[in-house]
């Protein structure tokens, strides 16, 4: 969420724009509202963000996460932070009890702002705020068990953050597509049992709309186990991918340990759903490789049961089915996980390859 206040001499001209391509952002006059360079320092304050505490930790991988973009952009974070507040020519995170300005939201980005004309058109980003609503239950944690998006009872920290500082950088909620910017909670990656914030897709792209693209050699490429799934007014939701039969049909299923498992038969013909991610400055054919596992760890040493390739342009996040066989082997009355390893054979040379794998959880029928 945000606040936009405004500073305009003579004459300001603020537009929302939705355009054929992923995220959002203001203009001015048909300007991109952004920053004035291409590197900006935020400061988090000492008490919310004390040093070697669990949460400075979760918000310096945050920045991190934010950075690992294709675009020309980035954030610089100074810590220690001994006097925080709005409006003060400074760029400040912490958490707060002011409800006035939170205005029961579980974060929000307060970003000044100025469009003006006066012998030609002033515009850009002056200072961003971010606070965090200290009632709210937040994990510093990437335990997947703590996560609400696993059935637990935390609002991860780190997700919510991330769409803060999306707005920082100067884009806006997205509702179109699987995206950071939208419900932030289950966007988010899991293989094993800890979870990863990141920026997605959807917001590389806006970035390097905003920013241009980096000269660097950024490429990533990723696989989620969640998808688009609608509108709530400014804000995409999500759900989990689905196992379907090998005609499209649902299968059984049941929820344990806060996740879909669904029932298979030996030798079953059924359709295996992700999310594929190019995150990444240009165009990806990247190979993709179908694993059954004994554990909720997939890899490129589980048992392989198909291979296939994706082409994958910096746009919009790409939610497919491919139809795979559960093996005859497999042992009845046996939980496992089905899942895929995005650029299996290592050609791509990404900037992280702990993304790049994720899985569904099955129980085989006696």
């Amino acid at each position: 969420m945000k606040r936009l206040i405004l500073t305009a001499i003579t004459l300001a001209c603020f537009t929302f724009i939705s355009q054929v391509d992923a995220a959002a952002w203001r203009t001015c006059n048909g300007n991109k509202i952004k920053w004035g360079s291409n590197t900006k320092t935020m400061r988090a304050s000492n008490v919310s963000f004390a040093a070697g505490g669990s949460y400075l930790s979760a918000l310096q991988t945050v920045i991190s996460r934010v950075n690992d973009n294709p675009s020309k952009f980035n954030f610089n974070l100074v810590t220690g932070d001994t006097s925080v507040g709005f409006d003060n020519g400074q760029n400040e995170t912490w958490f707060t009890n002011d409800a006035a300005a939170l205005n029961g939201a579980p974060a929000v980005a307060f970003t000044w702002s100025h469009c003006y004309w006066f012998f030609g058109w002033h515009y850009g980003i002056d200072e961003v705020d971010v606070l965090f609503n200290n009632n709210v239950s937040y994990t510093s944690s990437s335990n997947k068990s703590s996560s609400i998006t696993y059935g637990g009872s935390f609002r991860p920290f780190r997700t919510t953050a991330t769409h803060e500082f999306g707005h920082a950088m100067g884009l806006l909620h997205e509702n179109r597509y699987y995206n950071i910017m939208g419900q932030d909670w289950d966007f988010i990656h899991a293989n094993g049992n800890s979870t990863r914030a990141y920026l997605g897709e959807d917001a590389a792209n806006g970035s390097v709309i905003l920013y241009g693209t980096t000269t660097g050699n950024m490429q990533d490429v990723s696989l989620a186990h969640h998808k688009y799934l609608g509108t709530s007014g400014e804000y995409s939701t999500h759900q989990s991918t689905r196992l379907l039969n090998g005609a499209g049909g649902n299968l059984a299923s049941f929820t344990n340990s806060g996740e879909r498992v669904y029932r298979v038969n030996k030798g079953q013909s059924v359709r295996l759903e992700l999310t594929a991610e190019n995150n990444g400055k240009s165009t990806q054919n990247p190979q993709v490789g179908y694993y059954i596992s004994t554990n909720n760890i997939i890899s490129t040493g589980d048992q392989n049961i198909g291979t296939g390739s994706l082409t994958l342009t910096r746009n919009i996040p790409y939610t497919f089915q491919r139809s795979l066989t559960i093996p005859s082997s497999l042992n009845s009355g046996q939980y496992y996980w089905i899942g895929a390893v995005i650029d299996n054979n290592n050609a791509i040379a990404e900037s992280s390859g702990v993304n790049n794998a994720t899985y569904l959880r099955i129980y085989v029928n006696y």
